[in-house]
């Protein structure tokens, strides 16, 4: 009859160290046995050991018959160590006769533990008091072994984590709460579960302690029966259940606890603050699965769980609406603030709470919200009345096109119907006062036009007509390394908005006159490319072609060279064609000329209502700037006219001779919403046409986008100008740009005095200088500043302060100079009760966009004494804070 073996018993594997510690016990004994059997893994690689004088022979017994064989060539001064995973009954009475003790020896698990992780000696403390543990790990020792112990002394964070990361498949790195709630959430719940619940149990226990409360939570409740349900959208629930603040319960939300804690958590409670801890946890993950892209693809199904489990498992549907993470809590935010927009108050508290939701986060998410609240604080601004086209085209290019800017993105700004139709009131108010701006534009446009041609009227200020941009600016600039004139046919000032903020994030540095405010210039009328683009290349009033327009601009600078649509094609493999490269790399050729066609392009044939426009849908935009820094040109940014977009337009009968925004006389006399121009500046045989100024009315059939009227948008006409960051000269009267944003872009409207009664202003009628009257066509109104409420003498006091004074003395020359900006931001934060964007800082401060970071540094440097935080960043990374009362007590000026 043949005896089968059992299977082995679970063995160690012994360290050298332990086979000499026990040998030596078996040789000091001094007995008879000399023979000692270990219940260890059956391999050995040290040979034959010298112990106390002794040779001690280590045996591989993988079997009964292997040990015999082994005892038979045993010397007689010889000792013998078995290692053997058989277990006692396949041993038999004939091994364990000459055995030490006549029986297999455990050894000391804790021994073989070092051995285990590479570079480790021994076992620490706190690992050795988890009585468990060795058994754990030599259990559950991977194929590829333990990773390396980074100290001598393994830990039980290092043990224990990366015990439990083996058990949960993933990565021992880094492991916390976050990470193995979002483990347990997907792939890892299976392996977790075949875990035997006495281990999962210790672990359970030490992970609470190890990664807190959270950790804990997401094992156990994945290891309970009922741990179908994610652990994540456990915890998003809690995060509802439990709310931060407190505040008062209702009766659903207590029982939807109860049944919460009876169903997925034993039964056991949670305090408040553990519910927190694991609420938070939750957040933290989502959002850190947000910021990866969720690569599984397992956050939607977390979402939605979280969702049904509150709606339904626990009895509370308007939890969800309750939520920072879920989505119908991000809808409800988004509702409370349509419901302010409509009320007019509240709207920066509703505003805080839609972009504290994780959605805001998302995909451009926040935008239109953002845009809403700019569009109400813009209402709620005041409004000047201006008494000039001058005013009313530079008050489009730094008030009014932001305007627009904002409409286009909240235009279909919400999937969700009710904030859909609060934002849609919101844009008829806007639109609504935008159009009260045209309609004053177009009576001073057309004002008077049987007796004063519109050069009269528009005569006397510094505002560009489009023909003479060529003298007044591009002129000028060219005597500075050359100029590239890239005219975007069809860009609006509010195209122009989001244009120039990422021409100035491609290294570029812009300029503008000493006003600090960009260049406005106006279309040839009617605001038609064949006439304003022509007119603009050409210097003068008039139609014609792209022929017309390298005539032109060859005229007015000798050797400049034109391209158009066409000419722009380049080779496969190349950015820019090779003669427009050669062009702007050609120091004797004084100005390139580049027509892109895309915008113009698109308002006949593509819906443009909620489109910004980004470099890359212009080229070969970004290739122009490029070449343009490397060879030292300055880039010279505008267009022809700008253009209305296609929002809900009235359709008015079409009338031959015109186009879709103007009529010829002929066809009748000015009807509401149209205004009669006339004079040089009309380029067409008749000397005068009639133009629409609604921007919600249109001559045929629907397009895209619509030019040709005179509204603001049609119009006003940005003049941009960059040069490369290194650049060191300017002509004389240009200086970098600080920020253009108006300051209701990024910070709530101040609160106003009523400005006292005045007369209107009389307009200045001085003869300009001779230089001057080549260039200028408009008389240039400043609007009014409302009187803001005067500030206490706190500025007073601490810029003639002592410390104040010693400040600047220990700041040395990094700080001359400064004196100026100091008291701008001083004044403009102390204004805005501490708190402003920096953008609004630096542009009532007058500097530069490029020098921000450097000059809000200086004043940093000023202002917090002994490393106080007086003037700091907030959170964001751009709202500055001041904090009004350190700034009292540190410059002694408290009281």
């Amino acid at each position: 009859m043949i005896s089968i073996a059992s299977e082995p018993t679970r063995a160690v594997a012994v360290s050298e160290a332990l086979v000499r510690s026990r040998a030596a016990e078996l040789i000091s004994k001094g007995g008879d046995a000399r023979v000692l059997v270990m219940r260890a893994q059956p391999r050995w690689h040290g040979g034959t050991l010298a112990v106390d004088g002794q040779s001690v022979r280590v045996v591989e017994g993988i079997s009964q018959l292997a040990i015999l064989d082994a005892y038979a060539a045993q010397a007689d001064d010889e000792y013998l160590v078995v290692l053997t995973d058989r277990p006692r009954a396949d041993l038999g009475d004939t091994v364990l006769a000459r055995a030490y003790r006549q029986q297999v020896e455990d050894p000391d698990e804790w021994g073989s533990i070092p051995a285990l992780f590479g570079g480790a000696r021994e076992v620490s403390r706190e690992l050795r008091r988890l009585e468990w543990a060795a058994t754990a790990l030599l259990d559950h020792e991977p194929v590829g072994g333990w990773s390396p112990s980074p100290d001598l002394a393994v830990s039980a964070g290092h043990a224990i984590g990366g015990l439990l990361a083996h058990l949960l498949e993933i990565g021992s790195g880094d492991l916390d709460g976050v990470v193995i709630l979002s483990a347990l959430s997907s792939e890892s719940r299976a392996s977790w579960a075949a875990v035997d619940q006495k281990l999962q149990g210790h672990l359970v226990e030490w992970a609470e302690q190890e990664y807190g409360t959270a950790a804990g939570f997401a094992l156990r409740t994945a290891a309970a029966p009922s741990g179908l349900v994610k652990p994540l959208a456990l915890g998003l629930a809690i995060d509802v259940l439990w709310p931060h603040p407190p505040g008062d319960l209702t009766e659903e939300q207590v029982a939807a606890r109860t049944r919460l804690l009876e169903r997925y958590a034993g039964g056991r409670s949670i305090t408040p603050l553990q519910a927190r801890e694991i609420a938070n946890t939750s957040a933290a993950a989502v959002l850190r699965l947000s910021r990866e892209g969720d690569p599984e693809g397992r956050l939607g199904v977390v979402l939605d769980q979280a969702e049904a489990l509150l709606r339904e498992n626990l009895g509370w549907p308007g939890g969800a609406d309750q939520s920072a993470i879920l989505r119908p809590g991000f809808i409800s935010r988004l509702r409370a603030l349509g419901k302010a927009l409509d009320d007019g108050s509240g709207a920066e508290e509703a505003l805080a709470a839609v972009l504290d939701h994780r959605e805001a986060t998302l995909a451009g998410q926040d935008l239109a919200p953002r845009m809403a609240v700019r569009l109400s604080r813009w209402l709620a601004s005041p409004e000047s009345e201006l008494h000039s086209l001058a005013a009313d085209l530079q008050r489009q290019l730094d008030d009014g096109a932001w305007v627009d800017a904002a409409i286009g993105v909240l235009w279909s700004g919400s999937s969700d119907a009710e904030v859909g139709a609060a934002y849609g009131r919101l844009i008829e108010r806007a639109r609504a006062r935008r159009r009260r701006r045209d309609e004053v534009a177009a009576a001073h446009l057309g004002d008077s036009p049987a007796e004063h041609s519109i050069a009269e009227v528009l005569s006397n200020g510094p505002a560009l007509g489009i023909e003479n941009v060529l003298r007044a600016v591009v002129g000028p600039w060219k005597s500075h390394g050359g100029v590239l004139l890239v005219v975007l046919d069809g860009m609006s000032a509010a195209v122009a908005i989001d244009l120039a903020t990422e021409v100035g994030r491609s290294g570029l540095v812009e300029w503008v006159p000493s006003s600090k405010r960009r260049l406005a210039a106006v279309a040839a009328l009617p605001s038609m490319t064949g006439i304003s683009r022509t007119s603009l290349l050409c210097g003068e009033i008039r139609n014609g072609n792209s022929a017309t327009e390298k005539a032109g601009i060859a005229m007015a600078f000798p050797g400049a060279r034109m391209f158009h649509k066409g000419e722009l094609r380049a080779a496969g493999g190349s950015q820019l064609e090779e003669g427009v490269a050669s062009a702007i790399a050609d120091p004797s050729v004084p100005v390139v000329g580049v027509v892109i066609n895309a915008i113009d392009d698109a308002t006949h044939k593509n819906d443009t209502a909620g489109r910004a426009w980004v470099m890359a849908d212009l080229e070969p935009l970004r290739a122009l700037l490029n070449a343009a820094s490397i060879a030292g040109r300055a880039v010279v940014l505008t267009s022809d006219h700008g253009h209305v977009v296609e929002r809900q337009t009235e359709m008015l009968s079409t009338l031959a001779g015109g186009d879709a925004r103007w009529r010829p006389t002929a066809s009748g006399p000015p009807r509401d919403g149209e205004v009669l121009v006339s004079g040089p500046r009309v380029a067409l045989d008749a000397g005068e046409a009639v133009l629409l100024w609604r921007d919600d009315a249109r001559f045929g059939p629907a397009r895209a986008g619509y030019h040709g009227g005179a509204s603001l948008a049609e119009l006003t006409v940005p003049v941009l100008v960059y040069q490369r960051s290194l650049a060191q000269t300017a002509p004389e009267g240009w200086e970098p740009a600080p920020p253009q944003a108006p300051a209701w872009w990024n910070d709530p409207v101040l609160e106003t005095l009523p400005a006292p009664t005045a007369a209107p202003a009389k307009k200045s009628r001085k003869k300009p200088a001779a230089k001057e009257s080549a260039f200028t066509l408009f008389e240039l109104e400043e609007p009014r500043a409302p009187e803001v409420a005067p500030a206490t003498d706190l500025l007073k006091r601490v810029l003639a302060s002592k410390v104040y004074s010693a400040q600047m003395r220990l700041a040395g020359r990094a700080a001359a100079g400064a004196a100026p900006l100091v008291e701008a931001v001083l004044r403009t934060l102390i204004d805005r009760g501490g708190r402003a964007h920096q953008e609004t800082v630096a542009s009532a401060a007058g500097l530069p966009y490029a020098s921000i970071g450097q000059g809000l540094a200086v004043v940093k440097r000023l202002l917090n004494v002994e490393g106080y935080d007086i003037l700091s960043y907030d959170s964001d990374g751009e709202t500055l804070r001041l904090d009004v009362d350190l700034l009292k007590d540190q410059f002694g000026v408290a009281g």
